[in-house]
């Protein structure tokens, strides 16, 4: 008899606040984050579905990134939801930075009719270290998103030598009060900002329900201490898609003075529902996905003639960089349509010179592409020690390569879209140049996946992947996350999932750049 694949009954938003969480750190305090592990029956083992932010030094955080799951009736859905003290570094499951965890069904939870669960959790020694709360919604999909473009005008004033940088969150209504969505940049020294537009699901915000409150708070962004709020107003998308465009911002603490009348106002510049459409839409439509690799040639790698090498070629089993490149490409080759691949090499001299290198063909030609993943392995594998290693480590001139690649050709009926894999052994030198050069590709159809091999300890590369907020160079913030960073020894008895973790972003990624360029699917073609 033939097996059906489960169909989720619901999708259920998790989100977490904890409280006096046990310290971990001596000299301030800890770094909490929080991780969510499912086990089903088509599951071994617990696996990870979700992750909220990180909140530096706080033992009451309240986390503001939601975890998504779907939701199984019919299923027994044990979950785990760990806590973490992060510290800044990659993340780690060892017992120092373990704060503690609660066990419990996704039934258990679900069954709350206040829709709220407050928890003891322990560490592994059993002693408890905190307690978290659990609020959950139902999300409802609704097929559909919410394109806005916001504006201010007569803003108050809060900055003494300037005017305000100010910034907005987007909030809903649940039955624990209003809860953040959405969060925009904040421009300087302005009081009539006007924001770039964003796209949120509508399910995100409303379930659907055009009449569900929603809160816009404005607030004056300052890089040390705690932001000033301007004014809020509440209203309901149903009252903005009929007309209503323009709203004066109300600060509680104002309102019992006598001459107050607000300030400022928010206007709705551009408010619709746009049709979401889904990545496989895009793939239908003909979208290409290209790969690109980079290699770290540096030094610290060691010589790959030494048998302590990360690019030691061993005869009966694949070097770290192999893997890597087996595991996530062999998902993506199948999505391009021609199966080339350019491959790069950075931090190494070429035959014949003595100047190092930062981003250079690893074919040692003119031409970068080969066919397939068996081309790459076999280009690495001959030309690796042709190559004299050298340093440091720079990756902005290969991301300033690739991007001027992905930017080739781009429009509505030739919808492309690169992804840059980067592997690398340690830290980078040029984490400036480098933050600038994804805030500027952050414009363009790329995403950039970094897999760390090695031992290093990667500091750089979590603050490039940017879970905690968009990166922000010379005073401009990048467009969209577009990084996502996996140290390679998290997942080194898995190949598969070493892939399913490096790459679950990207079609997030497409959809949010095919999204803001308001590119649609293009219409599939009909087999001959």
């Amino acid at each position: 008899m033939a097996t059906t694949t489960p169909v989720p009954t619901s999708r259920i938003e998790l989100r977490f606040k904890c409280t006096k969480l046990a310290n971990l750190d001596v000299l301030s305090k800890s770094d909490p984050q929080i991780y969510v592990y499912e086990k089903r029956l088509i599951h071994k083992d617990y696996q990870l579905v979700g992750k909220t932010e990180k909140i530096n030094n706080d033992l009451n955080p309240i986390f503001k990134t939601p975890v998504m799951i779907d939701y199984y009736f019919e299923e027994t859905q044990d979950l785990r939801i760990s806590v973490f003290d992060i510290d800044g570094e990659v993340f780690s499951s060892d017992d120092d930075d373990h704060i503690g965890d609660l066990n419990i069904s996704l039934g258990n939870i679900a069954a709350s009719q206040t829709r709220r669960i407050v928890k003891d959790i322990k560490n592994r020694k059993g002693k408890v270290t905190g307690s978290i709360e659990i609020t959950f919604e139902e999300i409802a999909k609704t097929g559909h998103n919410l394109y806005l473009r916001l504006g201010g005008f007569n803003l108050d004033k809060k900055d003494f030598f300037g005017k305000s940088d100010p910034y907005y969150r987007v909030l809903k209504e649940t039955v624990n009060g209003f809860v953040e969505v959405y969060k925009s940049e904040y421009i300087k020294n302005t009081l009539n900002p006007v924001w770039r537009e964003t796209i949120i699901p509508l399910e995100n915000l409303n379930g659907g329900d055009m009449k569900r409150p929603i809160q816009i708070q404005v607030y004056d962004y300052d890089s040390i201490g705690s932001h000033d709020l301007i004014g809020i107003f509440n209203t309901t998308m149903d009252e903005v898609l009929l007309g209503k465009k323009e709203f004066p911002l109300m600060n509680p603490k104002k309102t019992t003075k006598s001459n107050y009348k607000n300030s400022g106002y928010v206007s709705f510049y551009d408010a619709r529902l746009v049709k979401d459409f889904s990545f496989l839409d895009y793939l239908y439509g003909g979208c290409e996905i290209s790969l690109i690799v980079g290699i770290d040639c540096t030094g610290s790698n060691g010589e790959p003639t030494s048998s302590t090498s990360l690019h030691y070629k061993h005869p009966t089993k694949p070097n770290d960089y192999a893997q890597a490149i087996v595991s996530c490409g062999s998902v993506l080759t199948p999505y391009d349509s021609d199966g080339n691949i350019g491959v790069y090499g950075f931090g190494a001299s070429l035959p014949n010179s003595y100047a190092t290198d930062h981003c250079f063909p690893m074919t040692l030609t003119q031409n970068p592409e080969v066919l397939g993943v068996a081309g790459v392995l076999d280009t690495y594998y001959n030309n690796i020690t042709k190559v004299s290693f050298s340093g440091p480590t720079y990756f902005a001139p290969l991301i300033d390569k690739v991007a001027k690649i992905a930017a080739k050709g781009q429009s509505q009926q030739n919808q492309k879209y690169t992804i840059l894999m980067i592997i690398t052994d340690g830290e980078i030198t040029d984490i400036d140049n480098t933050i600038e050069a994804i805030v500027k590709a952050s414009v363009l159809p790329l995403s950039i996946v970094i897999v760390g091999v090695g031992k290093d300890s990667f500091t750089n590369m979590v603050v490039l992947d940017g879970d905690d907020g968009l990166l922000v160079s010379n005073g401009v913030r990048a467009e969209r996350d577009i990084v996502q960073f996996v140290p390679l020894r998290n997942y080194a008895s898995n190949p598969q999932e070493l892939a399913s973790e490096t790459l679950k972003e990207i079609p997030g990624q497409l959809l949010s750049y095919m999204k803001k360029m308001n590119y649609h699917p293009n219409t599939p073609k009909m087999p001959m």
